[in-house]
């Protein structure tokens, strides 16, 4: 079988991105963007290899995979190299390495706070993004990968909420909700809960279901206020601190952030407060602005995904999910379609902007207030951004736990999922720069 046989050119977000150009004798290819004519690299794969090669252009960038008989995965992003079963793959680019920005980690004494036991992890979202890393490839949902050894992002997530006191958990699923499940019946100490989504319901639709639905109300405490976090996000951010904020200033809805550098103001959302916080950066919510050109950002505080809501919001959101759903059957109704019986409801484009045209209307609801926290956070958006992450990790500036034998997970820059690194040197496995080695999740 040929190279040109044996290699999927797989563009689902334009057609036909990537090419394969003969280059001094086949079989040596170089990989071209038929887009711009850049050259991305070099493939050569002999005729007696025994792994499959797959060129990626999504959502997440550009990357190849390497496949091996033993079911394995290579995945090589821009800036690396591999070498395995007779294939080479090189990739052009420059080396992940871990976030300047970030310094390693201080531990720092915390109370568990006592004012809620309940938390929810989104965990439903499809993850386009993230492919091939998540997904058919290997089976894991995003929130469910590996992260620090065997512990999944989601179980790192469930750990520290269970150690600020948030003892019940409720997870939304949707996607690959094996793997996810499987990570969590690792979280000893805390009780989790599940709502499984036939579909997408958007990313409040799990508190949605929770206020609304009969079969699922009985996880939620309306006496309780309820910590929001996002499924794919690497933190030891103080949860304890920023529940203090959000009682001590009578907030409905609190959202905790972070200080990051101007010349990143165009990756976040971006809040902008009138600064009445006792550190000057936070306090009520003025404005948000979604991924600003840096000279137009008015703050550089960015939305991490934590919200805190507080009993009385709990009926503005239903309140609230009505009003779009009466919206969604006018639509229906006007376009001679069957009516719907749920609609998706989301936080940033339905909750906030009411809740924040009501907290400036009604100041005695309390404030839509925005928090500053302390520690590490990084959402896990891309595979690059995961790379980065796990560079962080090892490079001690994150509070999680490592694996006790981290050589087995981590080695020369390169990342292994759980087993990986044992079968990469049974192929003898050649591997540099940016490289991910992954078994699928076996149940």
């Amino acid at each position: 079988m040929n190279v040109l046989e044996s290699c999927v050119l797989n563009t689902p977000i334009e057609a036909n991105r990537l090419s394969l150009s003969p280059v001094e004798r086949q079989p040596h290819f170089e990989i071209r963007d038929t887009q711009t004519g850049q050259c991305l690299g070099r493939l050569h794969r002999r005729e007696d290899a025994t792994h499959r090669v797959e060129l990626f252009w999504g959502k997440g960038g550009f990357m190849g995979m390497v496949t091996s008989p033993k079911g394995g995965h290579y995945f090589a992003l821009p800036g690396s190299s591999v070498c395995v079963g007779g294939v080479e793959l090189s990739l052009a680019g420059q080396p992940i390495t871990g976030n300047p920005a970030k310094q390693p980690a201080e531990s720092k004494a915390y109370t568990p706070q006592a004012y809620s036991m309940q938390a929810t992890i989104l965990g439903a979202g499809l993850a386009t993004r993230f492919e091939r890393i998540s997904g058919d490839s290997t089976h894991y949902s995003k929130p469910a990968v590996p992260l620090s050894g065997h512990r999944s992002v989601i179980e790192c997530i469930a750990n520290r909420l269970v150690a600020h006191g948030f003892r019940n958990i409720i997870v939304n699923t949707f996607f690959k909700p094996e793997s996810l499940m499987a990570s969590l019946s690792r979280c000893q100490e805390g009780q989790v809960a599940y709502i499984h989504e036939s579909e997408p319901s958007g990313t409040a639709g799990g508190l949605r279901k929770m206020l609304t639905e009969s079969q699922y109300q009985p996880l939620l405490d309306l006496n309780q206020p309820l910590l929001v976090v996002q499924g794919d996000s690497v933190t030891d951010a103080d949860f304890s601190a920023l529940m203090e904020a959000h009682v001590s200033q009578g907030a409905l809805l609190t959202i905790g952030c972070q200080w990051v550098d101007e010349q990143d103001v165009d990756k976040f959302g971006i809040i902008v407060t009138d600064q009445s916080g006792a550190d000057g950066q936070s306090g009520k919510i003025a404005a948000f602005q979604e991924k600003p050109k840096r000279e137009e950002a008015k703050s550089r505080l960015a939305n991490t995904g934590f919200y805190i809501f507080s009993p009385r919001c709990f009926p503005l959101i239903v309140e609230i999910y009505n009003d779009v759903l009466a919206t969604a059957q006018q639509k229906a109704r006007q376009a001679g379609a069957p009516l719907p019986t749920e609609a998706a409801l989301d936080f940033a484009t339905d909750i906030f902007p009411v809740i924040l045209e009501r907290s400036q209307a009604q100041p005695e609801l309390g404030a839509f207030w925005a928090q500053k926290v302390d520690g590490y956070w990084s959402d896990i958006g891309n595979p690059v951004q995961y790379l980065e992450t796990i560079h962080d990790l090892y490079a001690g500036k994150v509070q999680i736990p490592l694996p006790e034998e981290t050589s087995l997970y981590y080695r020369d820059g390169i990342i292994y999922w759980e087993g990986a690194q044992a079968m990469a040197e049974s192929e003898q496995a050649v591997l540099q720069g940016n490289v991910l080695v992954a078994l699928p999740f076996a149940g």
